[in-house]
């Protein structure tokens, strides 16, 4: 075994991921008193104070918090939007001090200043979706324990501008064996023998042209809770992947094991019975299934007369691309194409249109529902999983028309 390999292995399974337990499956119920943040943390109250008041909190320890689809109503998603989704704490790192570095499975072991990062490399630009593999989980039936990420919580979309990690991986050589990249996070835990946040991803994805480091959010810094000097960004796949406070990348001949790559974002490889556990034959999330969600109008938004409705939403698939987006108003009889936006940047989301001439008074349900281009199309309901990932059921919207 490589030596950098065994090293980083050894030095990341002694950390106790046993103990971390209740802080990596933490549930909505914050203590009645927050203990201090720690020294060289930002406590979260700093963070929320850079969030829209419509943000809903669903734990403090960690953090993690997003806005409902009505507030999702933006070709790219605003900043102070985005979801807030921490494994342990955040951060508070001198960008002037923080270093990225490059080793394992490679020809040269390489090391970078952020300022040094943005120079070395072409600098690229684009808008990229990026989700929780929670999303949505309670809308399961039995609801699995996580994060009670609503059904339309835990995503979004901004700009984002950073440096290709293949141009990185080219610079120091990729060894006959490299399988997969680790990328792993400065975040610290409560507890000293809290693992560090590790994950990896096969070497097809990391040399993608859309899987950067980022230093930029919609054309700003990294906010300190979105990865703050630097982040992976790996777009169309789960959020935890796109490791953030990133300082290491380690080239591996395997996928990485620990915490965050076996404990957790793991699926059953088939389906199994809801409220079922977790059977010994998983595999590890990677890329969001085809999904879409109404942005507007508001759920229980009030129209008068009979003047046409516009429905709004937006659509988006982990890899492949969303062909087309369907609206029902009587509850899955019939539906109707909606009109799709031009295609953006390969991971953005698309948003649709569709024009409603209410046909009588009352309340009136709006269903979306997306297709891919492999032919994959919004269950009504998905298959239930243990962890509750990959919620992408249709999403439905309520409204009354007034006389």
């Amino acid at each position: 075994m490589d030596e950098h390999r065994r090293k980083f292995l050894e030095g990341a399974a002694g950390l106790g991921a046993i103990a971390l337990a209740g802080e990596l499956f933490a549930q909505d119920k914050p203590a009645a008193k927050e203990p201090p943040a720690p020294p060289g943390t930002v406590p979260n109250e700093v963070v929320k104070r850079e969030k829209v008041a419509a943000m809903q909190y669903h734990s403090e320890r960690p953090l993690t918090g997003s806005v409902p689809a009505h507030e999702h109503d933006f070709d790219v998603t605003p900043t102070d939007r985005m979801f807030i989704r921490n494994n342990l704490l955040t951060p508070d790192i001198d960008a002037a001090q923080h270093r990225l570095t490059v080793k394992g499975l490679v020809d040269r072991e390489i090391s970078f200043s952020v300022e040094e990062l943005k120079k070395a490399f072409p600098v690229v630009s684009f808008q990229a979706m990026l989700e929780c593999a929670g999303a949505g989980r309670t809308a399961f039936n039995p609801r699995p324990s996580g994060t009670t990420w609503s059904e339309t919580g835990g995503m979004g979309c901004p700009r984002w501008t950073g440096v290709r990690l293949a141009d990185l991986l080219r610079a120091a050589g990729l060894k006959a064996n490299a399988v997969h990249v680790a990328g792993q996070g400065g975040d610290p835990g409560m507890v000293p023998t809290a693992p560090p946040v590790i994950r990896s991803i096969p070497i097809s994805k990391a040399m993608e042209e859309h899987t950067i480091i980022a230093w930029d959010m919609n054309g700003a810094p990294l906010p300190k809770v979105h990865g703050y000097p630097l982040r992976l960004v790996v777009p169309g796949w789960v959020g935890s992947a796109s490791i953030k406070w990133l300082h290491t990348l380690t080239v591996l001949d395997a996928p990485f094991k620990g915490t965050y790559m076996t404990a957790s974002y793991v699926m059953p490889k088939w389906p199994v019975e809801p409220g079922s556990k977790m059977p010994p034959d998983t595999v590890s999330t990677e890329d969001w299934p085809v999904k879409s969600m109404i942005t507007y109008p508001a759920p229980n938004a009030r129209f008068k007369g009979n003047a046409p409705i516009t429905v709004r939403g937006r659509a988006w698939v982990g890899e492949g691309s969303v062909e087309r987006v369907e609206i029902s108003v009587d509850e899955g009889k019939t539906w109707h194409r909606a009109r799709l936006s031009p295609r953006g940047d390969k991971y953005a989301w698309r948003t649709f249109t569709f024009q409603y001439q209410p046909e009588r008074f009352g309340y009136v349900t709006f269903l979306a529902r997306a297709w891919d281009d492999r032919g994959n199309v919004q269950p009504i309901l998905p298959h239930w999983n243990p962890l509750g990932y990959f919620w992408n059921g249709i999403h439905r919207v309520g409204v009354i028309v007034e006389a």
